[in-house]
């Protein structure tokens, strides 16, 4: 048997316009229609069909004992396993005019949505069909309504048949109830209650959808994730009209999680310590339950100050953080469309955060050496630049240092290709404990490498060369031996003032060392300099500015 919005469509084809909504719209239109019977307390005849669900809600569980008081005539069309039944049937033991449950199989009107209304002031009817096979856009559906009563008698009419056909039993019962409430004229006022409502209502799905699609487009046109995130929480908040919306992020590889928040202007800024707690308390939440938290007025239970909702970000079943609403408006109750909208912009947000790392981890490859996590050839290049342009901003030094492991071949030949790439890896270990965070350590390729030390001096380099060369030769590799390594060192200006010259003046310090017997340090234009002499004029340097000093202040 054919649905009641294709029956209607067929027979009443200019009187009604199917119109999309999104299905939480439709949902949202649908408590509309019952607002009416309930505010009203009209005695009508009252029949709905909703999809399929194994679970209802506190919320709907107390609208469909009220909607089943007042002397009302109800029928549900439902699936016997939905948990409409178990409210009904508790309903029945304590009501007059008990609601009637009309089961339906799951292939048989499973997916449709309608809400018929009956009474001798009032009449109204909604209906679609959801998961159509030739929707275009997903996520939607195709939606009629109408306050006619030709209409809704019609409605009325295919609904006898349908029972009467499907529920042979039930029949007597329905059509005693729709004979006792027929429709007969429609009150202008109720009529433009609910206008008024349905126009709202679509005004504000069109506002909630323009602010998904400018986060869509922050998502596709940014790379930036901190503008994705606040353009989420400012779009987000000023939507839903939320006292404050909030953000975290989790980091990766025990880095810091982002936090970003929006505050209505109206409304006083949340302390950011307070925010990052409650985000944590929901975070160790959703990690075991990844369902999004809702706590309002119409909650079974609530440990909240306000009304807040919490949608997970998961992408492939790994949480990524979470999307927090928070409503001053103690009275506030979170709508299913309000809901989707939340879910939406946490799907897009996930699916973001994880393009932003994979950009990041892609862009690290890019500049650094898989082996040794150093900076490779290009990336070293890059900084050293950067590094040479503030040198001469400041007026301050900068020092290269090359520097070339001692018969590495040898290695190689000798312990195996793994023995060397282990070697390497330590070396990188050493330059990790010995340089400052200001300092650029870079592979050149095989054995090579080159370190950057902005703002030092020649002998502050060898300093640091000879500590870096003497916890080198501590290195011990199996079936090789201790590691040697040979340094050389330029600084600009003294040495060279351009890059090409200071890498030159250092590769050839570098070769120096080599030409000396090798696990040494040598500085470019001196011979083979020592620790000890590097030591004396760093030494002669700190007095002759130390009596400078004392001279200004006599």
């Amino acid at each position: 048997m054919h649905s009641l919005y294709d029956v209607l469509l067929a027979q009443h084809p200019r009187q009604l316009t199917p119109i999309r909504c999104a299905y939480s719209t439709v949902l949202q239109l649908h408590r509309y229609f019952e607002d009416v019977v309930l505010e009203n307390n009209l005695s009508a005849l009252l029949v709905e069909s909703l999809p399929f669900s194994p679970k209802r809600s506190a919320r709907e569980k107390g609208r469909i004992r009220d909607l089943a008081r007042g002397g009302r005539h109800t029928f549900f069309f439902a699936h016997p396993a939905d948990a409409l039944n178990e409210i009904v049937s508790g309903i029945g033991a304590s009501s007059v005019a008990a609601p009637l449950i009309l089961s339906q199989s799951e292939s048989s009107h499973a997916n449709e949505h309608f809400i018929v209304i009956a009474d001798a002031r009032f009449s109204a009817l909604l209906a679609t069909v959801r998961g159509r096979v030739n929707d275009t856009r997903l996520g939607s559906d195709e939606v009629i309504w109408t306050f006619e009563p030709d209409i809704v008698y019609s409605a009325l009419e295919y609904l006898m048949a349908r029972v009467g056909a499907e529920h042979p039993y039930q029949a007597s019962v329905f059509g005693a109830a729709v004979r006792a409430s027929m429709p007969k004229a429609t009150s202008l006022q109720l009529t433009l209650s609910v206008t008024t409502k349905l126009a709202h209502l679509l005004q504000e799905q069109a506002g909630r959808e323009i602010a998904v699609n400018r986060i869509a487009t922050a998502v596709r046109e940014s790379l930036e994730l901190g503008v994705i995130l606040q353009k989420t929480v400012d779009e987000v908040g000023a939507a839903l009209n939320v006292a404050s919306c909030s953000l975290r992020v989790e980091g990766a590889n025990n880095d810091q999680a982002l936090t970003y928040s929006y505050c209505n202007e109206s409304e006083p800024p949340t302390p950011t310590e307070k925010l990052r707690a409650e985000l944590d308390r929901h975070c160790a939440y959703l990690a075991e339950h990844q369902e999004v938290i809702i706590r309002d007025d119409d909650s079974e239970a609530s440990l909240e100050q306000f009304p807040i909702a919490v949608a997970p970000l998961v992408f492939h079943e790994r949480l990524m953080g979470a999307l927090k609403v928070t409503s001053t408006d103690q009275s506030r109750v979170w709508q299913e469309n309000e809901i989707l909208l939340l879910r939406t912009v946490a799907d897009q947000v996930a699916v973001a955060v994880n393009h932003a790392g994979l950009f990041a981890q892609i862009q690290q490859q890019a500049l650094t050496d898989a082996l040794t996590g150093c900076y490779n050839r290009r990336s070293f290049e890059m900084q050293l630049d950067k590094d040479l342009m503030m040198a001469r901003r400041s007026h301050q030094p900068l020092s290269l240092i090359m520097l070339d492991l001692d018969r590495f071949k040898h290695l190689n030949d000798s312990a195996g290709h793994d023995a060397g790439d282990e070697a390497l890896r330590q070396l990188a270990g050493c330059f990790h404990q010995e340089l400052r965070g200001v300092d650029s350590a870079a592979r050149f390729g095989g054995d090579e490498f080159a370190l950057i030390l902005p703002q030092a001096y020649a002998d502050g380099a060898l300093i640091v060369a000879e500590r870096v060369r003497a916890r080198i030769e501590q290195i011990q590799i199996p079936g090789f031996g201790n590691l040697t390594a040979s340094i050389g060192i330029a600084t600009f200006p003294d040495h060279a003032t351009s890059r090409a010259d200071l890498f030159r003046a250092a590769d050839d310090a570098l070769y120096a060392a080599k030409r000396s017997g090798r696990n040494r340090v040598c500085v470019a234009d001196r011979s083979v300099d020592t620790l000890d002499d590097a030591l004396s004029r760093v030494s002669r340097k700190n007095d002759a500015a130390q009596q400078a000093s004392d001279d200004v202040v006599m």
